[in-house]
C-alpha cells in the first residue's frame, strides 16, 4: 500500500511568511492573502475550481514581492518559489501543479481566459482591490459568480476594512 503525501497548507503559509520581505501588515501581506483565500473559496463553490489550488494561490501569489508598488516580476518569482516547495510541503500532481504555477505567474497580467481554477485564483485576488483604493470591475473578472454585483460589493466592503 502506497502512502500519498498531502499538501500541508499551514506549512505553505509559514514558508510564504518567511519568504515575505515587506511589511507583514501591508497591502500585499498576509491579511491580503487571507482575504484572497476567502474570496477564492467562495468563488470556487460556484465555479467548480479546485479549492486546494485556490488556497495555495492565495498564500503564495504575492509572497515574493520586493516592492508594494512597481514589481513586475513578483509573479514569476512566486511561481518559482512554489516550485521550490514542491515535494516538501506542496504535493500536487503535474497537471494540478501547472495550474497553480500558471495562476501565480500570470496573476497580475490582467488575463481573463484560462482554466476555471486559474480564473478563480485571479478573481480572488482582483476582488480584493479595495485595499488599494480601486473597486473591482466585472469586465476584468473571469467567472460569472465573481462578476455578480453582489459578489463585487461583498468583496469590496471586506477589502476596505483591511
Amino acid at each position: 500500500m502506497s502512502t500519498q503525501q498531502v499538501t500541508d497548507v499551514a506549512q505553505v503559509l509559514q514558508a510564504a511568511r518567511e519568504r515575505f520581505v515587506l511589511d507583514l501588515h501591508g497591502i500585499h501581506g498576509p491579511p491580503h492573502w487571507h482575504r484572497v483565500r476567502e474570496n477564492g473559496l467562495r468563488v470556487a463553490k460556484y465555479s467548480g475550481a479546485d479549492p486546494l489550488i485556490v488556497e495555495l494561490f492565495a498564500f503564495l501569489h504575492d509572497c515574493c514581492r520586493e516592492d508594494d508598488h512597481g514589481d513586475p516580476w513578483h509573479g514569476e518569482r512566486a511561481a518559482e518559489f512554489a516550485q521550490s516547495l514542491r515535494g516538501s510541503v506542496i504535493h500536487l500532481d503535474d497537471a494540478d501543479f501547472m495550474l497553480l504555477y500558471l495562476a501565480i505567474r500570470n496573476h497580475s497580467r490582467g488575463d481573463t481566459r484560462g482554466h476555471v481554477t486559474v480564473q478563480t485564483c485571479w478573481d480572488a485576488d482582483r476582488l480584493d482591490l479595495g485595499r488599494v483604493g480601486a473597486r473591482p470591475r466585472a469586465e476584468r473578472l473571469c467567472t460569472d459568480f465573481a462578476k455578480r454585483e453582489r459578489t463585487i460589493e461583498w468583496a469590496y466592503r471586506r477589502s476596505l476594512k483591511g
